[in-house]
Order: C-alpha cells, then structure tokens, then sequence
C-alpha cells in the first residue's frame, strides 16, 4: 500500500550564524602556542574576513593546514586540543569556501589543495577529518560543544542543501549518502532535525518502514523545546503514528497487534505531552481497537461522538477516518456528520459520509450527501462511481420487489386485476429508471473525460492555499480553466479565483496552485468545466 509522507522542504538553505544559546560554561582553548597553532589561528583569521578573493582565501586555509599537518607529532605533544579546534576550523572554512564556488560538493578533497605535504595526490574525506579534530576539542572540554557547533553546520549545510535537490530530482540513494554524512558530523544538534526529515523521506521511498520511523522519531525528539517548532513536531509526531498503524495494516496476527500496540504507546506519550489533542486522542482509539483494548476506544469515540461541540470539524473528520479504518462505521458516520455541520462543504467529509451511509446500508440518506458532494467536486469521476453504487443498490431493491410481487401474484391462482397490472408496470418503470441511471453514472465514471484531485489544504491565518491536479483522461491535449469558490463554515462564497491550466497533453496530469486571502474560509467549490 501507498503511505502518506511527510514532505521534505522544496528547498532548503541552513544559516551559517551561530545558533542563539543558553549561557554556558566557558570554551578556552589555547591557540597561541606552539608557534604553528598560532600562525594558523592567524591565516584562518585573515581567510574569514568580509573582504578578499575566495582564490585568496582558499591558500590561506591551505597555509594553515600546512602549519598544522607538517611535523605534526612535535605540534600534538605540545597542544594537540589547540591544534584540533584550529584544523577543525580550516576544514570547515575550506568546505563553505569551495562549496560556493560549486567545487568538492561530496566533500572529498585532494590532499595537496588542503594544503598537505605529505600523500599530496590522496583524497581526504574533509567531514570525517572535521568530526574527529571537533570530537577531540570536545573531549577535553564539553563546554566548546557550542563552539563546535558552527564549525560542524559549514560541513553539515552544503550536505544537506545537496540532499535536498538530490531528493527532489527523485535521486534517493544519492541524497540519503549525502544526509548520512551530514549527520555525521552534526546528529545531535537541534537543527539536525533538517537532516532526519530528509532521511526519513529517503527511507520511506525505499519502503523501510522501521528505520524511516526511526528517523522520524529522533527528528522530533531533536525539535523538542523549541516553541517555533511545536506544531510541526505535533505533525511529524503524528505522522510517526500513522506510519506504524498503515505498516500494521500490511500484517497479521499478532505482528499486526505487536505495531499497533506500538502506535499506541506512542500516541499515550504524545497525550501525555499534548494532552486531549483530538486528532491523537482519535488516532489512539483506531490503535487500541486493533490491539485489543475496544473499552479504551469506546471511551474516546464515546466523548467525541457525544460531545462533537468540544471538537473542531478538522478534528471530528478525523476521528471518523479513524472510525472508519477501526471498522467502526456507525461512530464514523455520526463524526462524520458531526463534522459536516461545522463545515456543511467539506468535500472530504461529504466523501467520505457517503461511503459510510453505504456501507452501513442507509441508503435512503445517500442521496443528499452525493448531491451536496458534486457541487462542491464536479469533476471527480470516484463521486459518480458512488453514485453507480447507489442506483446499484435501488435496482437490486426493485428486482427483488418484483420478484416477490410475482411470486405472490402466481400463489394466487386468479387472472390479473387491473390494479396488478399497474403495480407491475410500476415495478418494470422503478427498475428500468434505476437501471438507467446506473448506467449513465457508471459511464460517467468510466468514461470521464478529466478528473481534478485536490491533494493541498492549508490555513495559515487568512492565508489559504488550495494544490492538486487535472488529469486529462482523453486522447488530445486539453486545457482547463477552474473557476473556485472559497466558502465559510456555512457554506457562504467569502472570495473566488479562477487557476488556468493549459496544454495538459492526453493521459497526462498537471499541477495547479490557487493562494488567495480570506476571514472564515473552510471550504472550497469549483464550477463543472464548460460551464
């Protein structure tokens, strides 16, 4: 199965700054002795002013390295921690320096452009030499971690920022070797979450579901304290859950129990941080269900179900979701509608009511909510195939009218009155009107000609930006112009905008991105096209 992913920035440039701290003990490190850890000290100065060629910096880090790399032995006994933190320092300048000139971006160097005599024509891996001459700084005095701490980023950004264009261009093996060196020589600093987000993502395009979980754990352990952070660690923390309760679903027995009792472990901890977040307290209850604690879960949906004005209508459709995949379709209809009358033209929610009412064979309330969902989605060929469904359903139900009906009627053993007649006729009308309609929604979801899918829907504030994209299901380029509403709770036109999509050649789909500014939006609607 396909499972959700947690999306890695399009882009992506780590700031070189240091990184704003709490006051700690104090980093001395002596760079004035011997005479080679004091002139490099000075070199690297000189290379890290605002001013100069980067030609003429790159040899004043290579003099320093010199400095530091001939008669080594005799600098180590004399201050082998002043000499790590200065060595340290020039890999990191030489790294920051080539990489903006796009030179060495695996960061493998040749030895003689460090400036190193000896094995000049050998490479040297400059992240791993960087991480050992910082780990012995560290070592001697845990507080120069934060002093380390920039050095370690210069390698670590241009890695990652690499990763990053590598996972975009669909390069995962590539951009995972390069997070993994990045986190080298950085994992366990607050901003190697980037990193972890990254690798994660690889991990889950590879279907490695355990370590991608792995990754994604730590990244949110890393954004733990920082209060800029809290909602998108509630979201990575959430999708944590998800991906240990859609790889359960991929199991049996008790493997399958074995990770869900694990997702529900997690989401108690997450409570236990974020306490009555409905979206957790929803998402446990699906887990405690599939791992055998039902009373739990009864519980949970219990409160929400009868208590829907405590819940957000995000929160009730939600927790249907959960309902539903806990195979627990009577709850998830009444969260579903709950949260339909807090949002009367959510087209998920509309979906996905009109699901349930058929799976808990209400037909009878079908109708309204299909209605409700095509004026909002139109063009989506999935709410005619639910449509299909329906009038599937009322043939069926004619069918086994008439053939009651004549059942009864030969038990009778007298001629037909006039009456029977015009019962029978009506029976043939009913199933021929069902069968007709059947076949033109089935058609029309067969043989749709375009098909929009919303895949974005986001709020920040008044901001509100709507992404999917149009397939064109014909054979010739087409081009589509959506005409979107964009509607409050009440399902009342706040602003509209129309998004353009041109050229989209036959069987091919193109994207689409409408942004626009509202109080109140919660939905969305668009016109059929041609209309």
């Amino acid at each position: 199965m396909t499972l959700s992913r947690f999306s890695v920035a399009v882009s992506l440039a780590l700031a070189l700054h240091p990184v704003p701290a709490m006051a700690q003990a104090k980093c001395e490190v002596d760079e004035k002795k011997p005479n080679q850890v004091k002139d490099a000290a000075n070199a690297l100065a000189k290379a890290a002013l605002p001013i100069g060629k980067p030609e003429d910096k790159l040899k004043s880090v290579g003099q320093a390295v010199a400095l530091l790399t001939k008669d080594q032995e005799k600098i180590v006994a004399a201050n082998a921690v002043g000499r790590a933190f200065v060595l340290g320092r020039a890999y990191g300048l030489y790294a920051e320096l080539a990489m903006s000139q796009g030179r060495d971006s695996s960061l493998f160097v040749k030895r003689s452009a460090l400036g190193f005599t000896t094995e000049p024509e050998g490479t040297l891996d400059l992240v791993a030499a960087a991480d050992e001459a910082f780990d012995t700084v560290e070592a001697a005095n845990a507080a120069c971690k934060d002093d380390t701490e920039e050095w370690r980023r210069r390698l670590y950004a241009p890695l990652v920022n690499a990763a990053v264009n590598l996972y975009n261009q669909q390069q995962m093996d590539s951009a995972g070797a390069l997070v993994k060196r990045g986190l080298s020589v950085y994992d366990g600093y607050k901003l190697a979450y980037i990193g972890y987000n990254i690798l994660g993502n690889v991990q889950q395009s590879k279907d490695s579901i355990d370590a991608a979980v792995g990754s994604f754990k730590k990244m949110a352990e890393l954004m733990k304290g920082d209060t800029s952070q809290v909602d998108e660690r509630k979201n990575v923390m959430m999708n944590v859950a998800q991906l240990v309760m859609a790889q359960a679903e991929t199991l049996d027995g008790d493997a399958k129990k074995a990770k869900f009792t694990d997702a529900t472990t997690y989401l108690e901890a997450f409570l236990v941080e974020f306490p009555g977040d409905p979206k957790a307290q929803g998402a446990l209850a699906r887990a405690q269900i599939a791992s055998g604690n039902t009373a739990a879960a009864d519980k949970v949906f219990g409160d929400m179900v009868a208590n829907p004005d405590k819940f957000s209508d995000g929160a009730l459709f939600e927790a249907g979701v959960n309902a539903a995949r806990a195979d627990r379709a009577t709850d998830a209809a009444a969260l579903f509608g709950a949260g339909l009358k807090k949002n009367v033209a959510s087209r998920d929610g509309l979906f996905n009511l009109s699901v349930t009412l058929q799976k808990l064979e209400k037909w009878n309330e079908v109708p309204a909510i299909l209605s409700r969902l095509l004026v909002v989605d139109p063009e989506n060929p999935e709410n005619y195939q639910l449509w299909a469904l329906y009038f599937q359903n009322q043939a069926s139900v004619v069918k086994k009218k008439t053939t009651d009906f004549n059942a009864a009627a030969k038990a009778k053993k007298t001629p037909a009155t006039a009456a029977d007649r015009q019962a029978a006729t009506e029976l043939e009308n009913q199933y021929k009107a069902a069968n007709d309609s059947l076949m033109k929604y089935f058609k029309r979801f067969t043989e749709a000609p375009v098909k929009l899918t919303v895949n974005l829907w986001s709020h920040d504030g008044n901001k509100h930006t709507l992404g999917g994209s149009i397939e064109n299901l014909t054979d010739a380029e087409k081009s589509y112009t959506v005409k979107f509403e964009f509607l409050d709770a009440a399902g009342n036109v706040v602003t509209a905008k129309e998004a353009a999509v041109g050229a989209v050649a036959g069987k091919k789909s193109k994207a689409f991105r409408v942004e626009v500014e509202g109080a109140g939006v919660v939905a969305y609607r668009y016109a059929p096209f041609g209309s």
